[in-house]
């Protein structure tokens, strides 16, 4: 009887647990996508966007030693924004958000490019997105 009490107790505060890391603000993993996934031709990268905060996530997908990367670009201008690699295919994925402060901060209702690609950097499996940032 005190076994089960403290087994059913411990369960209890592991399921309390989980609910404080899911509802964490700020969590990448709460994040409902606006975009994505969208993958590089080969599948070895994908990329997810969300708008509201300016979420990015890249994800390598293949174990193959090989990195997957996201160019984020000024749509009018052309300029390169930044960059964000995931080096491992770990599910970890990388993120920035609007949090991050400067470049990561996109301007609201403007338009942004974005290229999905991984190692070689030819870019000849890339997959090419554009979205207009409007909330």
């Amino acid at each position: 009887m005190g076994i089960k009490r403290i087994v059913q107790g411990g369960m209890s505060a592991l399921a309390m647990g989980a609910v404080t890391v899911a509802m964490v603000p700020g969590s990448a993993q709460a994040v409902d996508w606006d975009h994505g996934p969208l993958y590089d031709r080969g599948k070895h990268a994908a990329a997810y966007i969300e708008e509201r905060g300016d979420y990015l996530r890249v994800c390598d997908t293949k174990s193959d030693g090989k990195k997957a990367w996201v160019n984020v670009f000024d749509y009018d201008s052309g300029d390169l924004l930044y960059s964000l690699t995931d080096t491992k295919n770990d599910g970890k994925c990388s993120y920035r958000d609007a949090s991050d402060g400067g470049k990561y901060n996109l301007a609201e209702n403007h338009k942004f490019d974005v290229i999905v690609s991984h190692e070689p950097s030819d870019n000849s499996g890339s997959y090419h997105f554009q979205f207009l940032n409007d909330h």
